[in-house]
């Protein structure tokens, strides 16, 4: 696939930094600076965010802003300041003499990691270009028209902005006793149009940089909801031949009164560009922070704006605090185990202040919700709403991905912190452990009808979450315990490979039940999961299976029904024999596409070219999840290919998620691959960095102990390999690997003295020197101490 990247590597924004002559502040010139992806021609449907962590935008690449979204229907797009909607969207028209312009449908649309722009070349005598830009812990939207003069003649001009206000609760509003009701204009006061919900403190206003604002249209709003429309007119604007003008226009709102939304939106417009460049400085901190320079630039280019899809969705809302949420438009609040699947691949990238405040903020909330029972809820809605308790798998999960930061921060007192919850977590386990055999009972991640026994997925997880108390327990000096945990962790591993292994079908199987059961479910899928012409490798599949089970000849424990992606879990996680695990590696590439894998594997057409396409053009009906394709599924495998057979192996699945990337919304990936859902998803960048800093930079620390263990797996047809700035500890570490020929070298940099670094030397070398000296070539592992060091091999 063809991408349209304007700057052919990324760049670190501070090279950017080319001394210009003192001029007037234009948004529109300085994010012309950045690294940018083009959207693509026909593709004007698909949606973007202009994203801040306190207020964001949503629309479509054509400028405009179409109901979005089933949480709320039709109403997760537009402006919102959490836990409020503020508009369901704006639209400028400009009077030109006699013609009217109505700027509802760019001719390029451009993202930049921090703002995005829309350029209309439709008028014949005006070109005009729209930028929007949300500053750090700000709730404005700033939103700038440039507008030229093409002509050699003055021009005379009106620009009316019409902004439909939709002041609504996020969803689960009812909850917490948010009720809707009839917006109302409440006046234009300081240049600023106000309006309120009749019944609720939640206020909405927008200003401009040009004095004298007037009201020309007032009503209610044309879109759905309870809104109202408003029609502001600027001045009148003479431009001289050929000049360029920008006109600004600023949005916020508020949950207390007219005067906070004055100050914020007076903040904006006297300091716009203090506030952006002190935004263009927190993400070129972004670009240094683990920067990667690989040969590949289309997966360079995807884990960097991985980087900036993650800070898309920082969420800073009033009563809960700071964290990440799950996905846009339709997950803006936060998800114990989107959270904990993520923070396990981007640790290292960024500072672990979001790591800290996300994992105390989903804890408070599940106290509170849980009644202290150590269960982790699933979701809840920027309100505090709750809306699942939690599966059997996700109080696992969390534990888990608290060890992972551990391990690259060094922090002992967060440690002590989720160990001890952890604590809660075992007992919790255990009452549902009704038969004592450590298969916990009830639903895991797997959504599908009927799966609620012993499922892998929560039994995967809880071997993990036994390992990992276990290392916990041995670093707080917990010996006794560590033991107890580390046997039930081990006794658990040899039940999995023992009792979820099918030999039959050369994979872990779904789930383990009855045989009545069993039959049930297969009844079920024949009639809701397998499609007349589309699926009948699985019909065949299924129907010698029952026959099988109801003759009294299916001697294993477990049963497969769905084929689903969640059974690598086991590889992923390093638990499963590898004999098992190169298996089922040799028999899951059946279940992908170009786009990656199902994560239902019935749902695997007999032409497996069938749906390389478009999700959102072959739709019919309402979506659902039983014949996708996601990128978390598809991660999954290429992580348990790095695992057991290494990088190599695992490029044609991590080409598979390039597929997908900017495929539908420039910088992106989408949830269902290639183009429907979230189209941005936090867990997509496991797919890019655990392959990447994990196993090709091979970085596995233990940052309490001063200790990185490093184990490459760089391909060989790349000459070249460079990490700089991971994070760990407090310290920064780099590494640059050069190849010429059959000499490989590798500098290996950190910014602190006294840590140890572990360097696995890779296998068969003839020749090792390190800084200059020469070693034994069966070295195996070497020990290195101090700021830098150089590794010669041949």
């Amino acid at each position: 696939m063809k991408l349209c990247i304007l700057l052919a590597s990324i760049p670190l924004f501070l090279s950017c930094n080319a001394p210009k002559a003192p001029q007037a502040f234009s948004l529109g010139k300085e994010v012309g600076q950045l690294p940018n992806i083009q959207g693509k021609k026909g593709n004007g449907n698909y949606l973007y965010v202009t994203a801040g962590n306190n207020l964001y935008s949503i629309g479509n690449q054509y400028g405009d802003f179409p109901p979005a979204g089933f949480h709320v229907p039709g109403e997760m797009s537009g402006i919102w300041q959490h836990p409020i909607k503020l508009l369901d969207g704006f639209t400028l028209s400009i009077q030109d003499g006699a013609k009217s312009i109505v700027l509802n449908k760019c001719d390029s649309f451009i993202t930049y990691p921090l703002a995005t722009q829309f350029k209309y070349d439709g008028a014949d005598d005006l070109e005009i270009v729209r930028t929007d830009f949300v500053p750090d812990s700000l709730p404005v939207l700033a939103v700038e028209y440039q507008v030229r003069n093409k002509t050699n003649q003055p021009k005379e001009i009106l620009l009316s902005l019409t902004a439909d206000t939709d002041l609504s609760p996020v969803w689960l509003g009812e909850r917490s006793g948010m009720t809707d009701t009839r917006d109302q204009y409440t006046g234009l006061i300081h240049n600023t149009v106000f309006a309120k919900d009749s019944l609720n403190n939640w206020f909405v206003g927008v200003t401009s940089d040009q004095d004298s604002l007037s009201i020309d249209d007032l009503g209610n709003s044309p879109v759905q909801g309870q809104g109202i429309s408003v029609k502001l007119n600027t001045p009148r604007l003479n431009l001289a031949a050929n000049e360029v003008r920008n006109i600004r226009f600023f949005i916020s709102g508020s949950m207390k009164n007219e005067t906070e939304i004055q100050e914020n939106l007076r903040v904006a417009k006297e300091n716009l560009k203090d506030l952006y460049e002190q935004k263009r400085l927190r993400y070129e901190e972004i670009d240094r922070t683990a920067a990667i320079t690989i040969p590949d630039t289309l997966l360079m280019t995807a884990y960097q704006w991985g980087k900036y899809n993650s800070d898309w969705l920082v969420r800073d809302v009033p009563g809960l605090g700071n964290a990440m949420s799950a996905g846009l438009p339709d997950y803006p609040w936060f998800f114990s185990n989107d959270q904990s699947i993520t923070f396990k691949a981007l640790v290292g990238t960024r500072d672990p202040g979001l790591f800290y405040n996300s994992m105390k903020m989903i804890k408070e909330v599940s106290d509170k919700f849980n009644n202290n029972t150590g269960r982790i809820v699933h979701e809840f809605s920027t309100n505090g709403a709750v809306y699942d308790k939690g599966r059997m798998e996700e109080s696992q999960e969390f534990i888990i991905a608290t060890w992972e930061i551990f391990k690259w921060t060094g922090n002992i007192d967060f440690l002590r912190t989720y160990y001890e919850h952890g604590k809660k977590v075992w007992e919790f386990l255990q009452e549902h452990d009704t038969n004592h055999n450590l298969y916990v009972e009830g639903p895991g991640g797997v959504e599908i009808k009927g799966l609620n026994d012993e499922m892998l997925d929560v039994a995967v997880h809880t071997q993990t979450f036994l390992d990992v108390m276990s290392q916990a327990a041995a670093v707080l000096n917990e010996p006794d315990l560590s033991k107890d945990f580390a046997s039930k962790a081990e006794q658990l591993k040899e039940k999995i490979n023992e009792d979820w292994w099918s030999p039959s079908e050369k994979r872990f199987a779904d789930f383990i039940s009855d045989q009545q059961k069993a039959v049930q479910l297969i009844d079920m899928a024949l009639q809701e999961r397998v499609i007349p012409n589309r699926n009948e490798w699985a019909r065949k599949e299924l129907t010698a299976l029952k026959e099988r089970i109801l003759k009294g000849e299916h001697k294993e424990k477990g049963f497969t029904v769905f084929y689903n992606a969640s059974c690598l879990l086991p590889i992923k996680e390093g638990i499963a024999d590898r004999d098992k695990a190169l298996q089922m590696l040799d028999e899951v590439s059946f279940f992908t596409n170009k786009f990656g894998i199902y994560v239902a594997g019935i749902a695997r057409p007999d032409d497996i070219t069938l749906e390389e396409c478009s999700v959102a053009d072959r739709l019919n009906g309402d979506f659902n999840y039983n014949e996708a394709i996601m990128q978390g599924a598809t991660s999954s495998l290429a992580i348990a290919e790095c695992q057991y057979r290494g990088f190599e192996s695992a490029r044609k699945y991590i080409r598979q998620i390039l597929n997908n990337f900017s495929f539908a919304t420039p910088g992106t990936t989408y949830e269902v691959s290639p183009d429907y859902g979230m189209f941005v998803q936090a867990w997509n960048v496991s797919g890019y960095n655990i392959p990447l800093i994990h196993y090709v930079f091979g970085v596995d620390p233990m940052a309490y102990k001063k200790e990185i263990n490093i184990k490459t797996d760089i391909p060989e047809d790349w000459e070249y390999a460079k990490l700089d700035n991971l994070l760990v500890g407090n310290n920064q570490l780099s590494i640059d690997y050069q190849k010429s020929g059959q000499q490989k070298s590798f500098v290996i940099s950190c910014t602190e003295n006294g840590w140890n670094l572990h360097f696995t030397i890779p296998v068969n070398c003839k020749s090792i020197k390190i800084n200059g000296k020469e070693i034994p070539a069966n070295s195996g592992s070497i020990d290195l101490t101090g700021i830098k060091n150089t590794i010669e091999l041949i």
